[in-house]
């Protein structure tokens, strides 16, 4: 269900909102790791494979680029703006799209270039920067998927991809910041409720907020989390519990997953936490806007 908006910001400041959330839950995330806990300029250098690994998981097209399908046509350049583990690189070069690919994570620029090894003569530039720092041509579509909880000022963000794209805007969050389904774990383990991140609804008030209303399309909502072996669940929970990888803090960890979790008979682990469904809020550029 697609609706456009009319969203106007009323008496609040959503980017100070955003501001505020970001910093609580950074703040309890820092007291709460341990000081063992492995520590990377790259904070991906740990994990990148794993992500990857999982993110092949899911079949392609996903509902997100079922729902960008229609915008691209053969030739046009996309910006990916913090591509991951390439997740979209593959579906965008089927469709005739000429990719640029920004990632500031080197373990993640390598899972990048592992999949463009399998698409020889694909028009596919992988970037090593960070937004809204780049300096990349005009792009007719610029998208970032679960990007934007992990910046703090979005302004400079938003108005940055506003000025970048020459058709269309998009960026994709949850309703609720993906860590929900791990929400019960942390509360178990730390005693404390985990403060959330700021996610779509706080997005769409905050464009308004800026002039812009943004489009608003709620996609279906996505399976149930899983993990393919109990060893794979613990090394996520550990890391998001901002745990080091050791013996004792993996059975510390095991427990949980029994308790909340359901670990099925082929040894995989289901999340039987509701995953929050993913928001595409879009936008056309002030370019058009004003034309």
């Amino acid at each position: 269900m697609t609706e456009p908006t009319s969203w106007a910001p009323g008496q609040y400041d959503w980017l100070q909102i955003w501001r505020d959330m970001y910093d609580r839950e950074r703040a309890q995330g820092e007291a709460a790791t341990h000081p063992d806990m492995q520590r990377s300029s790259d904070q991906y250098a740990h994990i990148a494979a794993r992500y990857a690994a999982n993110v092949k998981r899911t079949p392609q097209p996903d509902a997100f680029m079922r729902w960008l399908a229609p915008l691209l046509r053969p030739g046009m350049t996309v910006l990916d703006i913090g591509a991951g583990s390439g997740r979209y690189v593959a579906p965008l070069v089927a469709a005739g799209c000429r990719v640029v690919a920004l990632e500031h994570s080197a373990a993640m620029r390598g899972q990048i270039d592992l999949v463009r090894a399998g698409l020889p003569g694909a028009d596919i530039t992988v970037v090593d920067a960070s937004w809204p720092t780049a300096t990349i041509p005009p792009c007719e579509v610029v998208f970032a998927t679960h990007v934007l909880y992990a910046v703090r000022e979005i302004e400079p963000f938003l108005r940055a991809m506003d000025a970048q794209a020459t058709e269309r805007c998009v960026l994709l969050l949850g309703a609720r910041h993906l860590t929900t389904p791990v929400l019960p774990l942390w509360e178990a383990f730390h005693g404390s409720p985990r403060l959330p991140l700021p996610a779509a609804y706080e997005c769409i008030a905050a464009l308004a907020q800026l002039g812009i209303g943004a489009d608003v399309t709620v996609l279906p909502a996505a399976p149930a989390m899983t993990y393919p072996t109990l060893a794979d669940a613990i090394d996520d929970v550990c890391y998001r519990l901002r745990l080091p990888w050791d013996d004792a803090h993996r059975a510390a960890v095991a427990p949980l997953i029994d308790t909340h979790w359901v670990v099925q008979p082929d040894g995989s682990v289901t999340v039987p936490v509701p995953v929050p469904p993913n928001v595409v809020v879009s936008w056309h550029p002030l370019r058009l806007r004003q034309a």
